[in-house]
């Protein structure tokens, strides 16, 4: 089983995961009409944490950002707040699941919510298990299928759009600000769970400006996205609707095609499935740095069956996780997926030589000396 992946392999990630987390949601919508300015301040947040992540890599290559932080914090300290980012890591995780059962209940409302979530699970448990490398190349796989429903997908609704509805511009400025923080929060500031999978990364030197690349297109995509619902709902419709991108497609004919949002089921399907396996794995990946495992292998059922029993308990309803959850989420996720990645890379600089030393191998003579003991 194969655990290395490549900067463009990642790149691809960093762009779906995106996209999965908010294409069909509009999480900067408190801002009204300048809700699509919110959308470029809260993707300047998520490059920054991108930015220390990458930092922090390229710093110290291969080695786990939560190994990072015990060698710089202390053992104690290290531990203590890696597990914070872990668990809200894992909180992700079972948000991620309950965005994709809400978007399948939309369009299927007579399926079981348990089996749903028990099939989701059980597919993403079996594509870790098969390794990093496989899902990595699923995202190499779709990519041009998702780019390409992209371009169709921003092309069919321009025929009802009306692009007054974002005049005038500043009008709402007092809003944006907050707007921002909930968009950074979700989904641009949820970069910060590829901290777990860079140092799998054989190529990050050579290849990192991909990373930043994609990540920039996918911050384009969400912004352009906000612009076409806003131009086809307007802003009042657009705050009120749950999912408004999916609002948006219903409203678009082809001739005598209806229901043409369906057609794009498959792109907001992939999308999440993706963003959801790299939270998912991350969550593996991440139990397994913080109590030093060898493999993650045998985490992944057990990690997968607790993500559904926990999702049935602390998701109620829809209507709870959209009003409450969600809504309240940024007080803590953004903090946090700010703050952790910030702490470690300002004490892996101030004790950089320190860290240097712990981590180099032995000298030659150390080794003789300890065959000749042998």
């Amino acid at each position: 089983m194969q655990n290395h992946l490549t900067s463009q392999q990642v790149a691809f990630m960093v762009f779906l995961q995106i996209l999965g987390s908010a294409l069909v949601f509009l999480p900067e919508a408190s801002a009204g009409r300048n809700a699509w300015i919110s959308s470029i301040l809260a993707a300047l947040v998520g490059f920054y944490v991108l930015a220390i992540i990458l930092r922090l890599q390229l710093m110290f290559p291969g080695i786990s950002i939560f190994k990072i932080a015990e060698l710089s914090l202390g053992r104690i300290p290290g531990k203590i707040l890696s597990s914070i980012y872990l668990w809200v890591v894992w909180v992700i995780s079972l948000f991620y699941l309950s965005d994709l059962l809400s978007l399948l209940r939309l369009l299927f409302p007579l399926l079981p919510a348990f089996s749903l979530r028990t099939i989701i699970v059980l597919t993403a448990a079996y594509c870790i298990y098969k390794g990093v490398t496989n899902i990595a190349r699923l995202a190499e796989l779709v990519i041009g299928f998702v780019i390409f429903l992209l371009a169709v997908a921003f092309l069919a609704p321009l025929s009802i759009a009306d692009f007054s509805n974002l005049l005038p511009v500043l009008s709402e400025w007092h809003t944006m600000a907050g707007a921002a923080f909930y968009g950074a929060d979700w989904p641009f500031a949820e970069v910060a769970v590829f901290a777990l999978l860079l140092p799998l990364v054989n190529d990050l030197p050579n290849g990192f400006r991909k990373i930043i690349w994609w990540y920039l297109a996918a911050a384009v995509v969400m912004t352009l996205r906000t612009v076409l619902v806003l131009a086809v709902l307007g802003p009042e419709v657009s705050g009120a609707a749950s999912v408004p991108l999916y609002l948006v497609f219903r409203l678009v004919e082809v001739q005598n095609f209806q229901r043409i949002e369906l057609f794009f089921f498959s792109l907001w399907f992939t999308t999440a499935v993706i963003a959801g396996l790299v939270y998912y794995l991350g969550v593996v990946l991440g139990l397994k740095e913080l109590f030093g495992l060898k493999n993650y292998r045998s985490l992944t059922l057990p990690v997968g069956l607790l993500i559904v029993t926990m999702s049935i308990y602390m998701i109620r309803s829809d209507m709870y996780f959209v009003q409450v959850l969600n809504a309240n989420s940024f007080l803590l996720f953004l903090p946090i997926n700010l703050l952790y990645p910030t702490i470690v890379l300002l004490a892996a600089l101030i004790g950089y030589k320190k860290i240097k030393d712990k981590l180099k191998p032995p000298s030659d003579t150390a080794e003789q000396s300890v065959e000749l003991q042998q």
